[in-house]
């Protein structure tokens, strides 16, 4: 096993004189092991390549075999382990976070290849040359598992099969988009399925929303903006390029352009603007075993269900754990634990202070009939009170 930190710098001899120090190394193929295509050579200031072939790794550093060739001039589209990969964040898949590479793992029993990082401590010390007074064991992470690289580009970017970025949390998916680069959060919302984006896209802080709709590719953003709901487009009117708004609206089409249009009329301060347009309503007259049918199948299930009566007006609020919990042939409306509901244009503060009292997770908003036509759910509350308090520390 090899680092890179115990090559980087190391000299290069040439019939027992120093050439130049190895400063990095190529890949360029992507494959569970990569092996290293060039060691690149800074001499006299200039910056060469050789092939593998050409050079025999040694302890003290390195030997050339032979300075006729072949060298190459220094290509920047290559993907180089010190300039595009040494102290990047790449995504560990199986702990679902972000990662720092402080060192890279080489093998060198055949030929030369990359089998992994070390996201650990060691590799900092490693690279302090501290390694001979402290010992800590490597954190390294097989190269296969991360698979986080564009080899072409050259740019650290997710390469990774759907099914595996798809099993990741929304959540967990947000809080590794907030820190990320802009060039890579876009890669890896392109990476993920159009429903899972637009879940870990709602997740996210208002400015990385703001970033990923203004830059994502016209081709994804209307797969991703047709699965967003509709509230969150509409509390990002004012702030996403208006002609990228033209844009967002135009790919959702007419009726749920229309939606976004009725909920910015409520103003920014409203239940209305607030709102969820899309949520969970049963008859009141539906007895329990047909309700558990209708959630069988259900993945994940809805933390709270709207009940209308026969003219669709609301009775009130079911969580679905009581539904679950209930006598198998009781009538839904006779279930209802909570009647609280606002009007659209009731504002914030009001709603607010109704969560916070009645601890409320879900509030139904009404029309003048009183018919459902929206929700604010708990993480609308959360969401509102984060941007205040972000607005109130930049003032």
């Amino acid at each position: 096993m090899i680092y890179l930190s115990n090559l980087l710098g190391k000299n290069v001899y040439f019939e027992r004189k120093i050439y130049g120090k190895m400063v990095d190394f190529a890949v360029l193929e992507s494959s569970p092991n990569p092996t290293i295509s060039k060691i690149v050579i800074k001499k006299n200031g200039k910056k060469l390549t050789v092939s593998p072939s050409n050079i025999e790794i040694k302890s003290f550093g390195a030997v050339l075999s032979s300075i006729k060739g072949p060298f190459l001039p220094y290509d920047e589209g290559d993907f180089y382990l010190n300039e595009d990969l040494l102290d990047k964040q790449v995504i560990d898949i199986d702990d679902r976070r972000l990662v720092r590479v402080n060192d890279i793992v080489m093998d060198a029993t055949n030929q030369l290849k990359v089998v992994g990082i070390d996201i650990g401590a060691s590799g900092i010390i490693r690279r302090l040359s501290l390694d001979r007074f402290i010992k800590i064991k490597p954190k390294i992470i097989p190269w296969q598992i991360i698979e986080a690289f564009d080899y072409v580009t050259g740019n650290v970017k997710i390469s990774l099969s759907q099914n595996r970025l798809n099993k990741i949390h929304p959540s967990e998916l947000a809080d590794i988009l907030e820190n990320l680069g802009n060039k890579e959060r876009l890669s890896i919302v392109e990476s993920l399925d159009a429903r899972s984006a637009a879940k870990a896209i709602e997740e996210t802080d208002i400015k990385t929303r703001e970033a990923i709709l203004e830059e994502l590719k016209a081709s994804a953003l209307g797969q991703v903006v047709s699965k967003m709901h509709v509230a969150s487009i509409a509390g990002l009117f004012y702030k996403v390029n208006p002609l990228r708004i033209r844009e967002i609206l135009k790919l959702m089409g007419t009726e749920r352009a229309s939606r976004v249009e009725k909920i910015l009329d409520f103003g920014s301060e409203t239940a209305g603007a607030m709102m969820r347009t899309t949520f969970w309503k049963f008859d009141g007259n539906l007895i329990v075993k047909e309700a558990y049918n209708l959630l069988f199948e259900q993945k994940p299930k809805p933390e709270a269900i709207v009940i209308t009566n026969g003219n669709e007006k609301l009775v009130g609020t079911i969580y679905t754990k009581d539904i679950l919990d209930s006598d198998s042939l009781a009538q839904l409306k006779d279930l209802v634990s909570e009647r609280k509901f606002v009007y659209p244009n009731v504002g914030v503060n009001e709603v607010i202070l109704l969560f916070a009292k009645y601890n409320l997770r879900l509030l139904p908003v009404v029309d003048s009939d009183k018919k459902p036509i929206g929700v604010v759910k708990i993480d609308n509350i959360l969401e509102k009170i984060e941007q205040r308090t972000q607005v109130d520390e930049l003032i």
